[in-house]
């Protein structure tokens, strides 16, 4: 290679690194004042006229990577474009410090992996349950541990500036903000410190100042964004959709808890009643991407199914029972022995043979049917199959109800909403309060007494709130309470008791 084509080579370098360094300038250059009018600022380049206009709805996260420290290995590696590779140690040194329980460190490295990766959802979830639920536990003083809790609900906050179209974030902040600041050993202090709290805003807060109300907020900032088509990820949607509801039920619980009866409660619950209602109509995904529920179709899928069946009875009478007796002459000795054993005293081999029995002697609708004379055949088993239809929905939106405890929160607000439910509670809460607070034994007795007698009127006018095992733990719990006020001044608990059916139903619910 000769001298010439040595210097032409290195001058075709020197061109194309110079337009290399143009276009970066083109793109680069940064806003600046006008030097000749302080008060107007030039555009800058590409870049910067981009992100001054656009960011928020492009979501850069870029702009932040200036706060990472200047002399860490991160910032060599994100300026050498290897920001993924940066991630994965900062991640794995935030698990490390994890292992070892070291707070400040895992802060830190989360802040820093925060920043190198604002769009990595997990980075600000990870670090929210970090600062309210870990780093608040390691102080003694509860309002340092309430102001840890809020970190960690203001981080979730900042984190849903650059995951705009993230619909966990959102969730989490209400959960946090009602399950950790309601649910926490310290709830009493955590709820009247977010009431005071001089320091929340009103876009933290939704302009509540009761947790659950604000956590309820949040919740429906999240459905909002699911409903307007975010993906929804991590949580069954029947759970999703319930915790805003909840919140409105658990913010009437709470008024009681704290000595809030009357008007105040009753409109709370009522309103519950009301979003309990609505969240049992809406349209629920399911894993079958084709098929939705809504938790209150449950009863008029079976009174429909139920005229069905009865129409196809009707047919001929009497005969599902006949065909239940030829199928019970076919049945082992062993097996109509075992059915003619009351199951509570049936044997494991009885219990497993009468299931067996029980298989076999079961009539479908279909079987039903296709017995029924041929005149009725055809139009009974479309009716057949439409029964099956309506019971299996039937079953699934049932199903779907025992994840949420449905039926029982459904019950709740309707019960609890009642006057003498109301004037119970209230009787009950001033005899703990006449009990543990004043020492006063003579009225604690009477006010539990005056509850008890009211709350016999709630069990009465509710059948079937008695075999509830939610109150009757909840009474029983009351209950053991007087007992040990009468211990204590050496009365005789009342025989018998007004409320003995609860006694005897659930004595085994709480330990003595």
């Amino acid at each position: 290679m000769n001298q010439q084509t040595v210097f032409i080579r290195k001058i075709a370098y020197a061109v194309a690194i110079l337009a290399l360094l143009l276009v970066l300038y083109f793109l680069g250059f940064p806003s600046i004042k006008d030097p000749k009018n302080p008060t107007q600022i030039l555009p800058g380049g590409v870049l910067a006229r981009f992100k001054g206009s656009e960011a928020d709805a492009a979501l850069l996260s870029e702009i932040q990577l200036g706060e990472i420290d200047p002399a860490s290995e991160t910032i060599r590696l994100v300026s050498l474009g290897m920001r993924g590779f940066a991630a994965q140690i900062l991640w794995q040194q935030a698990n490390e410090y994890k292992m070892k329980k070291d707070w400040t460190n895992l802060s830190a490295t989360l802040q820093q992996l925060a920043k190198v990766e604002p769009h990595f959802v997990n980075v600000w979830r990870f670090q929210a349950w970090n600062l309210s639920y870990n780093v608040s536990a390691e102080f003694d003083d509860y309002r340092e541990r309430y102001r840890w809790v809020i970190k960690g609900i203001r981080f979730l906050m900042n984190g849903m500036q650059f995951n705009k179209r993230e619909p966990m974030l959102v969730w989490d902040t209400g959960w946090y903000i009602a399950q950790k600041i309601g649910r926490a050993d310290e709830k009493k202090q955590f709820r009247v410190l977010f009431r005071q709290d001089p320091d929340l805003t009103e876009s933290e807060t939704g302009g509540q100042r009761d947790n659950w109300l604000a956590g309820k907020h949040w919740f429906r900032r999240a459905e909002e964004m699911v409903d307007q088509g975010a993906d929804l990820k991590r949580v069954t949607p029947v759970l999703f959709y319930s915790h805003a509801p909840m919140c409105q039920m658990n913010h009437a619980d709470n008024l009681e808890a704290d000595g809030v009866f009357g008007k105040d409660a009753k409109e709370a619950y009522k309103e519950a009643s009301r979003e309990w209602w609505e969240y049992g109509n809406r349209a629920i995904p399911t894993h079958d991407p084709y098929v939705t529920l809504r938790l209150n179709d449950a009863e008029p899928f079976q009174e429909e199914a139920a005229e069905i069946v009865k129409k196809l009875e009707a047919m001929e009478p009497g005969l599902r029972e006949k065909i239940r007796e030829e199928r019970k002459n076919n049945l082992s000795k062993a097996e109509r022995d075992a059915l003619a054993v009351p199951m509570e005293k049936r044997t494991d081999r009885q219990h497993e043979l009468a299931f067996k029995a029980e298989q076999q002697l079961r009539v479908t609708h279909e079987q039903l049917a296709r017995r029924l004379p041929e005149k009725f055949r055809s139009e009974a088993v479309t009716l057949a199959k439409k029964a099956d239809d309506l019971e299996a929905r039937a079953a699934n939106i049932m199903r779907h109800r025992e994840i949420v405890n449905f039926n029982y929160w459904r019950r709740h607000a309707k019960v609890e909403q009642s006057d003498d439910a109301l004037a119970a509670r209230a009787a009950l809460y001033e005899a703990d309060q006449a009990m543990s607070k004043r020492a006063d034994l003579v009225k604690a007795q009477s006010k539990f007494e005056e509850g008890f007698a009211l709350w016999r009127k709630v069990l009465d006018a509710n059948p079937g709130l008695v075999e509830d095992t939610s109150y009757g733990r909840d009474m029983m719990e009351v209950i053991q309470n007087y007992r040990r006020l009468l211990d204590s001044r050496d009365a005789k608990f009342p025989e018998p008791f007004i409320l003995d059916d609860v006694v005897k139903l659930h004595k085994g619910s709480i330990s003595e």
